[in-house]
């Protein structure tokens, strides 16, 4: 997707939340929701992070976004007994200050055990010990941690299994070249192998058809996330379990 020129001011306030189910694909009901920040304009113009974060790194609010964000999401999932998903950066894990105000805002927080981060692969791998140290804090608290983007980038998954995580997310093209190349399916055989082994919620993201669907219940890879369940979208319509 070609990287759209933002022309119209912004500000943090003007990025919002939008949500995308997890399925539980034994009990065909959501599991849980991601939440992805989405820039919408004066202009009702929507733009996705790789279109904006880089102006906020310029003016260094990066910090400020994950604040802002983790508090709209706290705020919307408060009364409402659902897990959620949302991501944190490699500079948001160095942040001493943003972590300990996100962990103090959940410790009086319903059932924090409802809620997670996701880090990607190149993230963890890139920095294990500031990964192992937040994980270690959001622990006390009950929040887990996720490992996004697993097998996109090189990397001992092995080390990944070091941090006490609550799920790793498989990248979309494992699943998309699952079939043509011997090499992905020996990966994944490994990773699903050390997840079972470790407790590990596996989830298989980017399912964007049929086809990538029933590759993943061949697999008995129990969730999944994609455009083949819902887009992300901007509100959330609950329904009893």
């Amino acid at each position: 997707m070609p990287i759209r020129e933002i022309s119209e001011a912004f500000t943090v306030d003007d990025i919002v939340p939008y949500f995308q189910p997890i399925m539980d694909l034994r009990s065909q009901g959501v599991w849980r929701y991601e939440c992805l920040a989405r820039l919408i304009t004066q202009g009702d113009k929507t733009f996705l992070p790789s279109e904006f974060l880089y102006l906020l790194e310029r003016e260094r609010h990066v910090s400020t976004l994950a604040a802002n964000m983790f508090v709209q999401c706290a705020k919307y999932f408060h009364d409402v007994n659902i897990p959620w998903n949302i991501n944190i950066t490699a500079n948001d894990l160095t942040n001493n200050e943003l972590i300990d105000t996100l962990i103090t805002h959940l410790a009086n927080y319903p059932n924090p055990e409802r809620v997670s981060f996701e880090v990607t692969a190149s993230t963890a791998l890139s920095n294990p010990q500031q990964v192992l140290g937040f994980a270690d804090k959001s622990m006390h608290v009950g929040i887990g941690v996720f490992i996004d983007n697993v097998g996109s980038c090189p990397g001992n998954i092995k080390a990944l299994m070091n941090i006490p995580v609550r799920g790793i997310k498989l990248a979309g093209g494992l699943i998309r070249h699952y079939e043509e190349q011997e090499a992905v399916r020996e990966y994944v055989a490994h990773v699903l192998s050390l997840c079972d082994q470790h407790s590990v919620c596996v989830v298989a993201e980017h399912i964007e058809d049929e086809n990538q669907l029933e590759r993943v219940m061949r697999l008995n890879i129990r969730y999944a996330q994609g455009y083949v369940f819902s887009p992300p979208t901007e509100s959330i319509r609950f329904t009893a379990h």
